[in-house]
Parts: C-alpha cells; sequence; structure tokens
C-alpha cells in the first residue's frame, strides 16, 4: 500500500496507518511470550517484528519480504540482530511446527485463488493450536462506508503531515486492491481452508484483525 522506499517507509507507514497503535498492539495480542516458533510475511522493515522480538525473546524468528532493500534494512536494526531474514515471495513460504504465522497490510495484494491457497498452506505449517494472525484491508460493505472511511483516513494523513496529493495517491489504488474481500469473506475462506475458530478482534474503516486457530 505504501509506496515509500526503504529508507523511509518507516515514518510513511506510521503516518498513514489510522490508530496504528491499536491495529498493532491487536495483532501483538495474540502473539504470546511462550511462542517458540514465529513467522512473518510480508515484514516489510521490520516495524512489527521489533514488537515480536520484544514480547518473544529468544523465540525463533523467521521473516519473509520480496522486497531486498526492505529486508536489508530490517537486518540493520540492532534490536533484530537474532532475527532470520529471507527474501522471497510469501505465498513460496515453507516450514512446519509454527506457534504463530503474522501478516499485515499484503495478503490484499494477491488475488482471490493465491490468497486460497496461501491461507490453507499457512493452516498447515502451524502447530496443533497454532494461530493465523492477519492484519490487513477489508473493502467496507457499503459505497456509504467506503467513502466514509476514506474521507477520515485522509483526514488522519493531512494531520500527520502528508499532502492532500500524497494521501489521495495512497487511498487511489485501495479498492482495486481489496476487490471483494471483505472481512466476512475473509473469515470465511479461513474456515474452509480448516481453522477451528477463526474470530475479528479489532476493525476500524478499512482496517482489520482476523485470526484463525488450527
Amino acid at each position: 500500500m505504501f509506496m515509500a522506499g526503504a529508507k523511509d517507509y518507516d515514518e510513511i507507514a506510521l503516518k498513514c496507518v489510522p490508530y496504528h497503535d491499536a491495529f498493532f498492539g491487536t495483532v501483538l495480542d495474540f502473539i504470546f511470550p511462550e511462542d517458540k516458533k514465529i513467522l512473518e510475511l510480508a515484514c516489510g522493515t521490520g516495524i512489527l517484528t521489533e514488537m515480536i522480538a520484544g514480547k518473544c525473546p529468544g523465540a525463533d524468528i523467521s521473516c519473509v519480504d520480496s522486497d531486498g532493500s526492505m529486508i536489508e534494512k530490517a537486518g540493520e536494526k540492532p534490536a533484530l540482530s537474532g532475527v532470520r531474514f529471507i527474501e522471497g515471495d510469501m505465498r513460496d513460504c515453507s516450514g512446519s511446527g509454527y506457534d504463530a504465522v503474522v501478516i499485515t497490510q499484503a495478503i490484499f495484494f494477491i488475488d482471490d485463488s493465491d490468497r486460497k491457497i496461501l491461507v490453507a498452506k499457512i493452516r498447515d505449517m502451524l502447530k496443533e493450536g497454532g494461530r493465523f494472525i492477519s492484519g490487513d484491508m477489508f473493502v467496507p460493505g457499503t459505497e456509504f462506508e467506503k467513502e466514509l472511511y476514506k474521507k477520515n483516513w485522509i483526514d488522519l494523513m493531512l494531520s500527520n503531515g502528508l499532502s492532500l496529493s500524497e494521501a489521495e495517491n495512497m487511498i487511489a489504488p485501495l479498492d482495486d486492491f481489496c476487490g471483494k474481500n471483505t472481512i466476512e469473506s475473509f473469515s470465511s475462506e479461513l474456515k474452509k481452508a480448516g481453522f477451528s475458530r477463526v474470530i475479528v478482534p479489532y476493525r476500524s474503516g478499512y482496517y482489520g484483525v482476523v485470526v484463525g486457530y488450527k
């Protein structure tokens, strides 16, 4: 979603994510200090990774991102010196026995068929009782909601110092990327993939957090 390069990504991202403390905080609520093996997909520059590493000291944390410059910047952060970074497509992820697989602001980028395949793969990669935590953007149910949430989002970015053109450019591709992927449809995909419980602990505007338990 954010078109900033790796150098400016951290600063721009925090100016653009509405209520980012609540959003990332909810994601983090479902990662536990006792988790031993964690996979983060589309990790970017490691904004969330730093939070995970702080909450789960000593955990085996692996991160995947397709942008080598993002991976490079994440790897330079002292707090992430023990994290394994892999440059690659999240759709090619592999492994087993994960306590948690996490993805934020990325799954809406891939098309419906790839998303269904990825969701099923993630379920297989989790240990019994493991969690898939997806914090992402989902299309609202009505046109009224879309326009209301977009206006509120632009106003927030303006208050954070972005110009009107920068804010509008952030919003412009949103509906094309989200397609018809609502929180309800995504939750249904997780259930069809075999997750035993699916909950939605956070929802605000276009943003939501969906958690699936194996």
